[in-house]
Parts: C-alpha cells; structure tokens; sequence
C-alpha cells in the first residue's frame, strides 16, 4: 500500500514538473506561431446571460452618436476626453448587443458604418514620440478601436452584414489601428532615473492597449501575424514585473500607481481571455517564478497594506491629478481598476489569492477601505455589472467571468 501512494504521488510529482514545462514551452509556440482559429469570435455572446446587460434601455434616436473626425488630445496629462463621451454612448448598445439584442446589434453596426464611411477618429498630431502622439493613440484604441472591434464582432454573431459593408467596416478598423499603432518595440528600454530602470516600454499600459487593439484585429481580418503582436507585449509585462509583484513603470505614478497597474493587469487579462477564445492558454506563463499570480498578489498585499507601494509611488513619475502618493487613487465602480478580479477569481477560485479574499469576506469588520473595495468586487461576481468598460473593453462581469 506505501509502495502504491508513493509510485502516484512520483507521478502526480512528474505530472506537475511536466505540466509547468509544458506551461513555458507552449507559451513560446503561442508567440511565434499561434493562428487565429475562430475568425470573427473576439470574445463569443455567452449561452448563459445572468450576469449580462440585456435589454436595450434607451431609445437609438435620442441616443445619437455622432462621428468625431479629428482626435485632439493634450500634449500634458490626459486624453480626448469627447471620444470617452462617445464610448459611453455607444456602450448604450455594445452592451446589449454583447448578450445578442437584435435591436443593438443593429445600431452598433448603423454606428460603426457611419464612423468609417465619415473616416473618423483621424489622428493628425505628431508621430514623434511626443505627448500628444502618446495621449492621441490611446484615445482612438481605448476608446474606438478595441471597443467597436469587439462590438463589432458581436453584431456579427447575431445580423447578417452585408458584404460591402462589412468591407468599408473593416478596412477603417485596419486604418486606424494601424496609424494608432503603438506597441513601443522599437523604444529602448527605461533609463535610471526614471522609476523603471531596464523595463522595456512595449510592457507599458498604453503598449498593452495596442496590443489588444492589434489582436483584435488580427482576428476580425483572419491575419495571424496581426493576432501574434500581443504576446510580445504580454510577455515584457510578465517577464519585467518586480520579485514582489509590481509593475515598474506602473508603479511610480505617485496617487495613481495602484490605477496604473490595475489599468496593466486589465490589459493583460484581455489579451489572455481573447487568447483563451481562440483555443491558447497563457495565463499561466511564468518566467523565472514571476507570473500573473505573483502581479494579483502584490495588488492584495497592497489593498491589505497601501505603504508597500510607497517607495515606488513617490517617483512621481506623470501622476496626474493625484499628487499625493501617500493616498492611491482607486476607484471603487471603476471596471478599468477592478475588472481583472472577476476574470481572475472565476479561474482560480482555489488559488491562495482567492482563498485570501475569500477568508477577508468572512468578518468584513476588521478590514481598511480598500480592502472593502476588493472583497466587495470579489463577492459582487455573478451580480451587478458595471455601467461602463474602457481598459476592459468588454463588460466584465459578463465576458471576463467563467
């Protein structure tokens, strides 16, 4: 009988020793040679909807969303905020049509028509690396692209677009995608100084943003070179995190280090979500014992203990409005703070991150404000969705859970 236990804990042993090398060898196929197996599906419309906006609540003719042509945003802090003004409205129908309404469906795609039969969302600033070039091009994959690519790819679940259409549709996305484009491969890495020494830019949340609008891309137009482009990205992120989890360039943004890596963390979620609807499983890459797990606990280990990210939030490196590093600025409705837990949570609901919420959500009184946010977004998976997704660009609650 010992003899049988220890012949299957050997194999239980191998197997995990095996699984984990599998684990890195797959994600260096993934990077170099992953195809796009479902043309079209960016993330599919969920057969059970009960965490999903369904209903179309507004009325398509008062909700008008008019073509924004030109992108103007600041060369300081900040981006064009009229396209963040759009987004919400068309989120009135990308939402719903998510969950397949008809109704929705067919205004998303009456809207998006119109936005690439008018060329909107040109970009006319700088390429030079300026700040308007950094703060225009997340504006148009933040709030344009990824958001109508992948409502796009929804409406094409559920009505029938004619093929001339379909055509105008997809050759504006690959416009503006392509002269938004933003992946920094060719920057050199941070200097010293910076609060990120020897982190490479592509690992940045604006590089991420490209990324997800590039492998969105990829998927509608059936080109695997295009899908590829943000494993790239995905992997700096991962590889260049500190031991304790935090995200160099992140991190140093004084009162908006923590809204910084959480907006990264979305980023990463998304493209690892979208991978996994295509058949790839990168979650669980890991170099050198840094992994997504290890980024997920160091947000826990701060929500437990905020002075831990103090020595890198005092850098104050583009903080914003949030001058003081001593108070992060998180917001408590906000899915792009807070979206990646419900993908998190609902794939690892064993793992000790989890188990820690979940231990946490057990006598909420002895717990600081942010770890009441956290505990709250944990136990609110599978309940009420959020009224809005940027760095998400979906609903999480819906499309992010499992």
């Amino acid at each position: 009988m010992i003899l049988k236990i220890l012949n299957r804990l050997n194999f239980v042993i191998l197997f995990f020793i095996c699984t984990v090398n599998l684990a890195h060898a797959n994600f260096k196929e993934v990077k170099k040679k992953a195809k796009v197996n479902k043309p079209e599906i960016i993330f599919p419309i969920k057969k059970n909807k009960k965490n999903c906006i369904i209903d179309l609540y507004i009325n398509p003719d008062i909700n008008y969303i008019k073509p924004l042509l030109k992108v103007k945003a600041p060369s300081g802090y900040g981006l064009d905020d009229r396209y963040d003004v759009a987004l919400d409205k068309f989120e009135d129908f990308s939402f719903p049509c998510s969950s397949g309404n008809l109704e929705a469906c067919n205004n998303v795609k009456k809207v998006i028509l119109e936005w690439a039969k008018a060329n909107a969302a040109k970009r006319t600033g700088p390429s030079d690396g300026n700040g308007r070039h950094w703060n225009d091009t997340l504006t148009v994959n933040l709030y344009i692209a990824s958001p109508m690519m992948a409502a796009y790819s929804f409406a094409k679940q559920v009505i029938k677009v004619p093929e001339s259409e379909d055509k105008i549709i997809k050759n504006w996305f690959k416009k503006i995608v392509k002269k938004n484009e933003h992946l920094m491969y060719d920057y050199s890495n941070y200097k010293s100084g910076s609060g990120a020494a020897g982190t490479p830019k592509r690992a940045h949340n604006h590089a991420l943003s490209s990324a997800m609008s590039h492998m969105q891309l990829g998927i509608l137009l059936n080109d695997h070179k295009l899908f590829r482009k943000a494993f790239k990205n995905f992997e700096a992120a991962i590889k260049y995190q500190r031991k304790d989890g935090s995200m160099p360039i992140e991190t140093r943004r004084g009162g908006r280090a923590m809204f910084y890596q959480g907006r990264a963390m979305n980023a990463l979620a998304v493209i690892a979500i979208i991978a996994e609807n295509q058949g790839y499983n990168i979650w669980e890459y890991e170099y050198k014992g840094k992994n997504y797990h290890n980024i997920v606990k160091f947000f826990i280990d701060f929500t437990e203990n905020n002075e831990i990210v103090f020595k890198y939030a005092k850098s104050m490196k583009h903080p914003g409005p949030a001058k003081n590093y001593k108070k992060q600025d998180l917001r408590r409705k906000s899915s792009s703070n807070w979206g990646w837990l419900y993908a998190y949570a609902s794939r690892f609901p064993e793992h000790e991150n989890v188990q820690r919420l979940k231990e946490w959500s057990k006598n909420k009184s002895n717990l600081n404000s942010y770890q009441w946010d956290i505990v709250g977004h944990y136990l609110n998976i599978g309940k009420r969705p959020f009224t809005s997704a940027s760095w998400t660009v979906v609903e999480p609650n819906c499309h992010f859970t499992r």
